[in-house]
């Protein structure tokens, strides 16, 4: 499980295609605190750390993943953001996010505001029933809150701690795709109240 605060900016130094899969080695913020094994968000979307050295680490990306995130996109020099899993004994800063992604939106606005910059994000349809104002959306494994909700876009504001400590700066620009996952307790309260639409009070009580 991850928390949606990022911990380092990271860049990729190779990627390695093999049919539908491929393999990217990135620059280690880490050192010798990681081990093989590990569960490392990058840009929200949790991989395993399959070797790594005191500069690169390296993950395999499955015909999956490659499917339904923008890893396909990643070139030589990428900037991402990394996240390794939240340890049992730390503050929860953030909120639920299991590295899960759901889909790829897309920047369509951009606006400075003051130091602060707001940014309109377009997504699949099939999930506005996971988003509320106010509720927590990971956008390329950073926790934030959607400040404006519109039918299938939401409006989200980056304060200039954010794009300090993420890629945010370089990596979103109108057009480009971002990971997105939607809360996870969202998600379920939404199929609870689906199946409930057809069912009577006492069976879902029951159910319960």
């Amino acid at each position: 499980m991850f928390t949606g605060i990022i911990e380092a900016v990271s860049t990729i130094t190779k990627i390695e295609k093999k049919g539908q899969e491929c393999r990217i080695s990135l620059k280690n913020p880490f050192r010798n605190e990681i081990k093989t094994g590990d569960s490392i968000a990058v840009d929200g979307v949790c991989l395993t750390v399959e070797s790594f050295t005191e500069g690169t680490i390296s993950f395999f990306l499955s015909k999956s993943t490659l499917e339904k995130t923008i890893a396909a996109k990643y070139t030589t020099g990428s900037t991402v953001n990394l996240e390794r899993a939240m340890p049992a004994n730390s503050r929860f800063d953030g909120h639920i996010v299991q590295g899960h992604v759901d889909s790829c939106g897309k920047v369509s606005e951009i606006r400075k505001i003051g130091d602060g910059t707001e940014i309109k994000i377009s997504f699949d349809k099939n999930f506005e029933d996971f988003t509320v104002p106010r509720g927590s959306v990971t956008v390329n494994g950073v926790s934030l809150t959607i400040a404006e909700l519109d039918g299938n876009t939401f409006r989200i504001s980056l304060i200039p701690e954010t794009l300090k400590r993420t890629s945010f700066t370089e990596t979103l620009k109108t057009g480009n795709e971002v990971n997105l996952e939607f809360d996870i307790l969202g998600k379920y309260a939404a199929k609870m109240l689906k199946r409930a639409e057809n069912a009577d009070f006492e069976s879902l009580i029951e159910k319960l």
